[in-house]
């Protein structure tokens, strides 16, 4: 099966329906959880794992010119990759996982976009964008996930405003996901 950029939209977009949705509804049960995940081992390494196929398979569809014959060898260093990581990394926090995952899940939400003549390409790339920013400094500072959710839960007001504004992401994800199909 071919993953699609406008399914990986709208998946992206049910998930994050799904997870505001849960943290609307439970917020103490959302907020240990939250607060538990950069910590979480599994997470982390599913996150990882996953990512690191994610990888090799956006590098194996990826022409490499002379060195495409060395492309055989990802079969080798993805699991090496892997096995590595967990020898080596085991401390390694779920948010950088989960932030690794989000960077390469980036791109094909760009090219569900990238050929719409509308100003919702623009929102998306917009927040696609700012998702890769936001991911690139929670993987150089993975506390400011705990110091997130402390100024957000600080107020009943932020916390609807940071989870209106996820519901506005996710709907903008679906509406684009399902206009590209």
């Amino acid at each position: 099966m071919e993953w699609s950029p406008p399914l990986i939209c709208l998946l992206f977009g049910i998930v994050l329906t799904a997870l505001y949705g849960w943290m609307a509804l439970k917020p103490r049960h959302s907020g240990r959880l939250l607060r538990a995940f950069p910590r979480s081992v599994v997470p982390a390494r599913v996150l990882v794992s996953t990512s690191l196929v994610w990888f090799g398979l956006n590098l194996w569809k990826v022409d490499l010119g002379g060195f495409s014959p060395l492309k055989n060898l990802l079969f080798v260093a993805v699991p090496l990759a892997y096995y590595l990581i967990l020898k080596y990394l085991s401390d390694l926090l779920a948010v950088r996982g989960l932030c690794t995952f989000l960077l390469l899940a980036g791109q094909p939400v760009l090219v569900a976009v990238r050929w719409h003549g509308t100003p919702a390409h623009y929102a998306v790339a917009v927040l696609v964008y700012l998702l890769i920013v936001k991911c690139m400094v929670l993987v150089i500072y993975p506390h400011l996930w705990i110091r997130g959710l402390d100024w957000m839960e600080s107020r009943p007001s932020r916390r609807r405003f940071c989870l209106s504004g996820g519901f506005a992401v996710a709907l903008v994800l679906i509406v684009c996901g399902a206009v590209s199909f």
